[in-house]
């Protein structure tokens, strides 16, 4: 799946999603391993591994802003902004803009970090 499809995705999502934090941990560097132990009954374990730290783990990026947090971090190192939101007879619209970037938008805070954190490793990677 291409980086701006999975902003599309966010863009138009109304709700968190662990698969779509997923598809976005493997665009990050996310390694997924999966083993399957025989025996009385068959079992599968799938395991997330950070790009950076190596800890076990997928982060929900898509429910929480501390892990939206987590994945900016990984292509704005250091980074300020803000985030606003406006509820109106549509829904909620977060906004979203880190340094001197554009803003982005999607339903809740998290997504929109999302959104930001995408379009910058898009832009890095030329995936658009």
């Amino acid at each position: 799946m291409a980086v701006s499809d999975l902003i599309q995705e966010l863009e138009s999502t109304k709700e968190p999603s662990r698969e779509t934090d997923a598809r976005i941990a493997l665009t990050f560097g996310w390694q997924r391993r999966v083993e399957v132990a025989e025996g009385a009954t068959k079992s599968r374990k799938v395991s997330w591994i950070h790009p950076e730290s190596g800890e076990n783990r997928l982060p929900a990026f898509t429910f929480s802003v501390d892990a939206a947090l987590e994945l900016l971090d990984l292509v704005a190192k250091k980074s300020h902004g803000g985030v606003s939101w406006v509820v109106n007879e549509a829904g909620v619209t977060c906004t979203v803009k880190v340094n001197e970037g554009p803003y982005y938008h999607a339903a809740t805070p998290a997504l929109a970090i999302c959104v930001a954190a995408l379009s910058l490793k898009g832009a890095e990677l030329r995936d658009f």
